[in-house]
């Protein structure tokens, strides 16, 4: 495989993208320039569509001369700005590290599975959805979630990624659960059990925002790590917070706005139990009693 790149502007990459399209270049990725901003809610982004940004071709056979003048002229640069290279497809297989938990729990992927003690490992290979185990509030989420023990007891995981918190409750004896996503996430979070010989999941797709009504049952458990804004709408769209026996885990929100978090459960008559930091993201526990 051959990688072909070359520096745009971002307005003139989105004007010939159909026209590489139609010559047959197929394979193309470029990233818009963002800036990172905060706001109340948390993190934001803004694209800087006014600066230029590093176009990839991929074509499977080297580029001859013909066909390089023909890019040349199609996307309007000069020869000396292409730049044609061969790439190993190895290259793109991301490895990645054992996540030791504070806990004495690894997170690993399937082929270092005979490295660590069963009972304390959970396998994970992420197929691209959030959860991969890095973050600061999965590891928060799965401290919490592993130092408590969880047989008989039903589940709740929204916003569940790639399904780690529920694999690590079934891994601690939770009998139910169900996980909720707005992304289509079933079959990588049944894989997940699958590679952690647990019993699979129930999962639903679904926004929880705009469908109400869509969590009808109690939990004994209800895990939600999205963003600080999207728990508070999911908590008031579901009514969670009638479910007065059940046991919150929070996270996604960052230390400048975890307090409304707080102040909601507060409200509700809720005990903030426990709270992590890690960084500047934060992860809460939440219980009635």
């Amino acid at each position: 495989m051959y990688e072909i790149t070359v520096i745009l502007p971002t307005k003139k990459i989105e004007r010939i993208i159909t026209h590489l399209y139609q010559k047959g270049y197929y394979q193309t990725f470029y990233e818009i320039p963002l800036d990172v901003v905060t706001d109340a809610n948390g993190y934001a982004f803004v694209e800087k569509r006014n600066e230029s940004t590093e176009l990839n071709i991929y074509i499977n056979d080297y580029i001859k001369a013909k066909e390089r003048l023909q890019l040349v002229e199609l996307l309007a640069i000069d020869e000396s700005s292409l730049v044609v290279k061969e790439i190993n497809e190895q290259n793109y297989q991301k490895s990645f590290d054992d996540i030791f938990l504070e806990n004495g729990w690894v997170i690993m992927t399937p082929d270092r599975r005979n490295h660590y003690e069963k009972e304390k490992m959970i396998v994970l290979d992420s197929q691209g959805n959030f959860g991969t185990g890095y973050h600061e509030t999965t590891k928060d989420c799965l401290y919490f979630i592993l130092q408590h023990d969880f047989t008989g007891l039903s589940v709740a995981d929204i916003g569940a990624g790639s399904g780690v918190l529920s694999v690590a409750a079934a891994k601690k004896g939770a009998s139910t659960i169900d996980t909720y996503d707005i992304q289509p996430v079933e079959r990588e979070i049944l894989y997940q059990c699958e590679l952690n010989r647990v019993k699979p999941v129930n999962v639903f797709q679904s926004d929880l925002i705009k469908n109400k009504n869509q969590i009808n049952k109690k939990y004994d458990w209800i895990f939600l790590n999205i963003g600080t804004q999207e728990n508070m709408d999911i908590l008031n769209a579901q009514s969670l917070l009638d479910c007065k026996d059940a046991t919150f885990i929070l996270s996604g929100m960052l230390e400048w706005n975890s307090h409304r978090v707080e102040t909601l459960f507060g409200d509700a008559g809720f005990l903030l139990k426990e709270k992590k930091q890690n960084n500047e993201w934060v992860t809460c526990l939440f219980k009635v009693k």
